[in-house]
C-alpha cells in the first residue's frame, strides 16, 4: 500500500510539473512573442521616423542604422554597423568645433541626454548637408540613440537673411553694418597691437547724378556694380571694400606699413577710374573724390572715423573732380564748425536773424532807380553781420535755404509795398530775389509765392526772380515748366550770373526769361586790355536785346565802365558807383526824398547820384 502510495504521489508530481513545464513554455512562448513583436514594433518605428537615426554605443559606433541613414551616408549597412562611429560622418571643421567643446556630445557621449548639436555631415562620395543631431539616452544602457534632421534649407535662408541684412543688395558688397564691425575690429587690434596701422578711405562717384539722369537707372545701377569690381581689382584680399549707399564706397586697408602706402592705394585707384566705362554701348567716364583718415590710433569709435574720412570727401570735391583730401585738425576745426553753423542756422530760421539789405538797380541812361536787389544778411547775436556767401552753401546743403528764402522774400515783398504806399503813382519799383535750383523747382514754389503775395499786397508784376543758368540747367524740361507758370502768374524772371555758368541758346530762347544779369567779374575788367572781356560783354548785351530781353551790369564801379557800358547800349546797373547795399532804414529815407521830390519838369527822370549815399 505504502509503495502504492508513493508510485501515484511520483505520478501526481509528476503531471504537475509536466504541466507547470507546458504552462511556463507558453508562457516563454507568448512573451518570446510579445517582444519579437514589441521589437518588430520598435524597429518599424525605428526604421520609418522620418529622419536618419542610429543607435551609437559609448566606443561612439554606430550598432544600428535605419534606411534613411543610410541613404543619407551612401553606406551598406555591413559598412556602417559596428564599423564607422558617428564621427566619421562629420566634416573636419565641426568635429574640432565639438572637440573643443568639454561639455559637447564627443566629450559626453552616449550619457548625454536631450543634446542637440548642428554640424556638416560628409557622405560616402564627399557631398556635404547642414544636419541637426538629437541624442538621447537609452535608459539602463550605455547606448544612445540620435537623429539626424537635414537642416540645408533652413540654413541657407538663415545664410541669405545674414547677407541680405550686412551686404549690398546690388554690388553684393559689405553694407555699413558690415564695415562698422570691420572697423570696431580694427581698432580694438590697434590697441593691442602698437605695430598695427590701418587707414579708411571713402569714395564719392563724381557727377553719378548725370549717369542717372542721362541714361536712365539702370545705367546707374549698372556703372555702381562695374565701379565697385574695378575699386575691388586694385585692392588686397585682406582690405574691406563697402557701399554704404547711393554712389558713396568706403574702404578699409588693413596692415597699412607708412602712409606713402596709402597714397600709392589712392593714386592706383584713380589710375583705375580714369579709363572709361563701356554702359548701354556708350563709353561713360567716373572719376571720384577721395576722403582719407590716415592716422587713426586715436580714435575709439568706427562712427567717427567714417565721419571724419566723409568730411574729407566733401572737402575734396569742393575742390574739383577726382581729388584727394587727407582729414586733418584744420579740417577739424572746418567740420566742427559746419557743424555748428548748421545749429546756429537752424535757430536762426526759429528766430527770424536775418535781415534785408537793398542794393538799387537804375537806368543807365539817365541814372535813375528802378528796383533793388534784396541781399540776405545773418544778424548773428555772437558773430554780427555774416554776409551770404559764408553760410549760404551750408543752407543749399542741408535744405535751411528754402524756409531762409521765404524769409527772404516775405520781407522784400512787404519792404517793396510800403515804399510803393509811399512813392504813390509817382514812381514804380521792383525787387528782386535770389532763389536756389532746390526751391525753383520745389512743386509748392507758385502756391508760396502766391501766399506770400497775397499776404504782402505787392502785385507780381513787381517782383522778380533771380537763378544761375547753371542752376536753370539743372533740370531743364522742369524748369523750363516752371519758369512758364510763374510767367502766366505775372512774376518775371532774370538769369543771374550770366556768362560764369554753362547754358543751352536752345533753352534759352525756350525760358521765358526777362532779363539777364552779367557777371561781375566781366565788369570788373571791361576796361582793361585785352578787349577780351569787353567782347564777351557786347555779345552778351547785343544776344540779349535779340532775344527781347533786358540787361543789368552787375559790379559797376568806376565812371569809365558806366561809360562803356551806355556805349553798348546797355540799360540797367548796380554797382559800388550808384550805391553799395543798404539797411531798410537807408532805403526808406531814400524813398522818402524821392516822393517829395517833384521833376522840374514833366517826364524828367529822378537823377540817382544826387539821391544816393555813396
Amino acid at each position: 500500500f505504502f509503495t502504492q502510495y508513493l508510485v501515484n504521489d511520483i505520478n501526481s508530481s509528476k503531471r504537475a510539473l509536466q504541466e507547470a513545464n507546458e504552462s511556463l513554455e507558453n508562457r516563454v512562448r507568448e512573451r518570446t512573442e510579445e517582444l519579437r513583436s514589441s521589437e518588430l514594433k520598435y524597429r518599424t518605428i525605428f526604421e520609418n521616423t522620418g529622419a536618419a537615426t542610429i543607435i551609437v554605443e559609448k566606443d561612439k559606433k554606430i550598432s544600428l542604422a535605419n534606411s534613411r541613414f543610410l541613404d543619407m551616408s551612401g553606406c551598406s549597412r555591413a559598412e556602417v554597423l559596428n564599423r564607422k562611429t558617428w564621427l566619421d560622418f562629420i566634416d573636419e571643421k565641426s568635429y574640432r568645433k565639438l572637440s573643443g567643446d568639454e561639455k559637447s556630445p564627443v566629450a559626453e557621449m552616449p550619457t548625454a541626454h536631450g543634446k542637440h548639436v548642428e554640424c556638416q555631415f560628409v557622405d560616402k562620395h564627399e557631398k556635404r548637408k547642414d544636419i541637426l543631431i538629437s541624442f538621447a539616452q537609452i535608459p539602463e544602457t550605455e547606448a544612445s540613440v540620435a537623429s539626424l534632421t537635414d537642416i540645408t534649407e533652413l540654413k541657407d535662408a538663415e545664410r541669405l537673411i545674414y547677407f541680405q541684412a550686412f551686404h549690398d543688395a546690388l554690388t553684393r558688397l559689405p553694407n555699413r553694418a558690415l564695415f562698422l564691425e570691420h572697423l570696431s575690429m580694427a581698432i580694438k587690434r590697434a590697441k593691442r597691437r602698437p605695430d598695427y596701422h590701418f587707414a579708411v578711405i571713402y569714395l564719392d562717384i563724381d557727377r553719378f547724378k548725370l549717369v542717372n539722369d542721362g541714361l536712365g537707372h539702370g545705367a546707374g545701377d549698372d556703372l555702381l556694380v562695374a565701379f565697385a569690381g574695378r575699386i575691388r581689382e586694385s585692392l588686397r584680399d585682406i582690405d574691406i571694400l563697402a557701399r554704404l549707399g547711393g554712389d558713396e564706397f568706403v574702404i578699409l586697408l588693413e596692415d597699412v606699413c607708412d602712409p606713402d602706402y596709402t597714397n600709392a592705394i589712392v593714386e592706383r585707384l584713380q589710375q583705375a577710374l580714369r579709363k572709361p566705362f563701356a554702359l548701354q554701348s556708350k563709353e561713360v567716364f567716373a572719376p571720384a573724390s577721395f576722403g582719407v583718415v590716415l592716422n587713426t590710433q586715436d580714435y575709439e569709435q568706427p562712427e567717427l572715423i567714417i565721419r571724419d574720412a566723409d568730411a574729407a570727401m566733401y572737402h575734396a570735391k569742393e575742390s574739383g573732380r577726382g581729388q584727394v583730401k587727407v582729414f586733418d585738425q584744420k579740417l577739424h576745426e572746418k567740420t566742427i564748425h559746419l557743424l555748428q553753423q548748421e545749429t546756429d542756422l537752424r535757430k536762426a530760421v526759429h528766430k527770424n536773424q536775418f535781415q534785408n539789405h537793398y542794393q538799387p538797380i537804375v537806368r543807365l541812361d539817365t541814372a535813375s532807380v528802378v528796383g533793388f536787389e534784396a541781399l540776405i544778411r545773418w544778424n548773428h547775436p555772437e558773430i554780427g553781420m555774416i554776409y551770404p556767401g559764408a553760410f549760404i552753401p551750408t543752407a543749399e546743403e542741408n535744405g535751411l535755404i528754402i524756409p531762409i528764402t521765404r524769409l527772404t522774400l516775405e520781407r522784400a515783398c512787404r519792404d517793396l509795398q510800403d515804399w510803393q504806399k509811399n512813392l504813390g503813382h509817382t514812381l514804380e519799383l521792383t525787387v528782386s530775389v535770389n532763389i536756389s535750383s532746390r526751391h525753383f523747382l520745389q512743386p509748392s514754389l507758385l502756391d508760396d509765392l502766391k501766399e506770400v503775395l497775397d499776404a504782402t499786397g505787392l502785385p507780381p508784376h513787381l517782383l522778380k526772380l533771380e537763378i544761375t543758368e547753371t542752376a536753370l540747367m539743372d533740370e531743364a524740361d522742369e524748369s523750363i515748366r516752371m519758369a512758364h507758370r510763374l510767367r502766366d502768374f505775372g512774376i518775371r524772371l532774370m538769369i543771374d550770373d550770366f556768362g560764369t555758368g554753362y547754358s543751352s541758346l536752345s533753352y534759352l530762347q525756350r525760358l521765358p526769361i526777362d532779363t539777364l544779369k552779367i557777371d561781375r567779374s566781366f565788369i570788373s575788367k571791361i576796361h582793361e586790355s585785352p578787349e577780351s572781356n569787353r567782347n564777351i560783354v557786347e555779345a552778351i548785351v547785343s544776344l540779349a536785346h535779340k532775344l527781347d530781353m533786358h540787361v543789368v551790369a552787375e559790379g559797376i564801379e568806376t565812371p569809365e565802365q558806366h561809360a562803356i557800358l551806355l556805349g553798348m547800349q546797355c540799360e540797367f546797373g548796380q554797382g559800388y558807383l550808384f550805391s553799395r547795399p543798404m539797411p531798410k532804414s537807408d532805403v526808406d529815407a531814400l524813398v522818402g526824398r524821392l516822393a517829395s521830390r517833384p521833376p522840374s519838369e514833366p517826364g524828367r527822370p529822378y537823377a540817382m547820384t544826387g539821391c544816393l549815399p555813396n
